[in-house]
């Protein structure tokens, strides 16, 4: 098998997940079953081969060493997540992507914070020198976006703060302007 790169990993996994739904679907129940209870045992056996690595690798330096480089590829790191093994915390794979993002962040004068992970959220405060300019904060929020989700693709949102959203140059919608009321003089009222 040769080597894919993330986008075609994400690729064969909606494949995967469009054919498990195809066979949820098939009318005939025993067809359905036996396929349902095939690919749980290919996953089990994944999952227990998977874990045996981790625990084989575990208990020494170099082992260590070698699963967090491992946990650190983004197509181990998301069978790793898959199976409830990964190494590294979430807190640690988030955190080390957000260190790791600084070198970008700073060419768009920005940087990143780590505020906070809970329920798979993850909130993340930016600071921005871009002097308001929307597109540098915008490529600022999609740059850590796509750090923390490579190393931690469990995470379900990236919450960002300290980021204001971008008014366009200023333009307020024609719908948004309300007329002043002016008071109508009743002019016949006056002349008599």
């Amino acid at each position: 098998m040769s080597t894919i790169d993330n986008r075609e990993f994400q690729a064969h996994a909606e494949q995967i997940e469009r054919m498990v739904q195809r066979v949820s679907e098939l009318t005939a129940t025993d067809a359905r079953d036996t396929a349902l209870e095939l690919l749980q045992s290919i996953m089990d056996l994944h999952g227990a081969v998977l874990s045996r690595v981790v625990e084989v690798l575990n208990p020494t330096e170099a082992g260590r060493v070698s699963l967090t480089k491992l946990g650190s590829d983004p197509l181990i790191c998301g069978m790793l997540v898959l199976y409830g093994i990964h190494p590294v915390s979430l807190e640690g794979r988030v955190r080390a992507a957000i260190e790791n993002a600084a070198p970008q962040l700073r060419r768009y004068s920005g940087s990143a914070e780590f505020v906070s992970v809970s329920d798979s959220v993850v909130r993340v405060k930016l600071q921005s020198s871009g002097h308001g300019c929307g597109s540098s904060s915008e490529m600022l929020k999609n740059a850590i976006e796509q750090a923390i989700l490579e190393a931690a693709p469990d995470v379900i949102e990236v919450v960002v703060e300290g980021i204001p959203t971008p008014v366009a140059n200023g333009f307020v919608p024609l719908n948004l302007i309300q007329p002043a009321m002016k008071e109508e003089k009743n002019y016949e009222e006056s002349a008599a």
